[in-house]
C-alpha cells in the first residue's frame, strides 16, 4: 500500500500546485465586496485561487466557513460546518433508518447551483459512515467502511478464484443512486490490488502493480522496440469494460517516460516526466 499512499500525496502536492493561495489585498474588488457584503464579521479569512475561481475559508460564529466566487463575484458554493443540534430532524430520521446509534463527529450544509445537500459523518464500532443527504430528507450518497469479514461472499469468492488470496487493508460500501458497489484495497502476493465491485459480484474496474515477468510479451515488445535502452521501472494494469490497459514508467540515463499501452502492444499515449 506505499505505492498507493505515495500516489495520494503526489495527488495532494498537485491540488495545492494548481491552488494558489493568495493575500486579500490581492483579491479583485468585485469578488472582495461580493464576499463583505454577504459576511460582514467573518474573521479568520485565508484566500486560494484555483482554476479561475476564487476560494475563501473562514470563520463565522467560531464555525469555519468555506466559499467558491467566480471572478464576477459570485457565490458559487457556499459550505459551513454545523452544530449537532442544527441538523435539520428530516437528516437525522434519514441516517436513523441506515444507523438506528450512531454519534455525529462532522456535519456540513452545502449550497450549490441552487440546491443544499447535508454532509454527515459518524463513526459506529471504529469505522466511518458517511451520508449525504438533501433539504427534503432523500438519502443521496451512503458510504461506509466494512471489516473484511463483511465483504460479501461473492466478491471475495472472485477475488480468490481469479486472483488469489487477498490481504484487505481496506473495504468501503458504497450506496448511490439505487446502486451499490464494494471498493476493496489489499495486496495478493505482495503486489497491491485495487477492485471495485457491484453488488453482483462483478469486477467493474481492477488496477494491480505488476513485476516485470508479468508483463505481457507483446507489451513488453513494443515498449523495447518504441523505447530501446530504457529501463522499466514501474508497471500497473487496469482492466475496466472488459480492456486491459497497461501504465510503464520508463527511463534512460536523466530522461524519464510514462507509457500508456493496450494488451496489443499498440502505443496509446506517453508523456516525459
Amino acid at each position: 500500500m506505499k505505492k498507493i499512499i505515495a500516489l495520494f500525496l503526489l495527488v495532494l502536492c498537485q491540488f495545492y500546485t494548481y491552488a494558489q493561495e493568495i493575500q486579500q489585498k490581492n483579491i479583485p474588488a468585485i469578488v472582495l465586496n461580493a464576499f463583505q457584503l454577504k459576511f460582514p464579521n467573518a474573521t479568520d479569512t485565508r484566500w486560494k485561487l484555483e482554476t479561475g475561481n476564487y476560494h475563501v475559508r473562514f470563520k463565522l460564529n467560531n464555525k469555519v466557513n468555506e466559499l467558491v466566487i467566480s471572478d464576477k463575484g459570485t457565490i458559487l458554493k457556499h459550505q459551513r460546518d454545523l452544530y449537532v443540534s442544527e441538523i435539520p430532524p428530516a437528516i437525522l430520521e434519514t441516517i436513523k433508518l441506515k444507523v438506528p446509534f450512531f454519534d455525529v463527529s462532522d456535519a456540513d450544509r452545502i449550497e450549490e447551483s441552487g440546491k443544499t445537500v447535508y454532509v454527515i459523518s459518524s463513526e459506529i464500532n471504529g469505522k466511518t459512515h458517511d451520508f449525504t443527504i438533501d433539504e427534503k430528507g432523500k438519502l443521496l450518497r451512503y458510504v461506509k467502511e466494512l471489516r473484511s469479514s463483511e465483504l460479501p461472499v461473492t466478491v471475495s469468492t472472485m477475488i480468490k478464484n481469479k486472483y488469489g488470496a487477498i490481504e484487505t487493508d481496506k473495504v468501503i460500501y458504497t450506496e448511490e443512486n439505487g446502486r451499490i458497489v464494494y471498493t476493496v484495497e489489499g495486496e495478493i502476493n505482495d503486489m497491491d490490488h485495487y477492485f471495485i465491485f457491484d453488488e453482483k459480484g462483478t469486477v467493474l474496474k481492477h488496477k494491480q502493480k505488476l513485476r516485470k515477468s508479468e508483463i505481457p510479451i507483446q507489451v513488453l515488445n513494443a515498449i523495447l522496440t518504441a523505447y530501446n535502452g530504457f529501463e522499466i521501472r514501474d508497471a500497473d494494469l487496469t482492466e475496466e469494460s472488459g480492456k486491459a490497459i497497461y501504465n510503464l514508467d520508463l527511463s534512460k540515463s536523466k530522461t524519464r517516460v510514462s507509457v500508456t499501452i493496450d494488451s496489443e502492444g499498440k502505443i496509446l499515449e506517453f508523456k516525459n516526466r
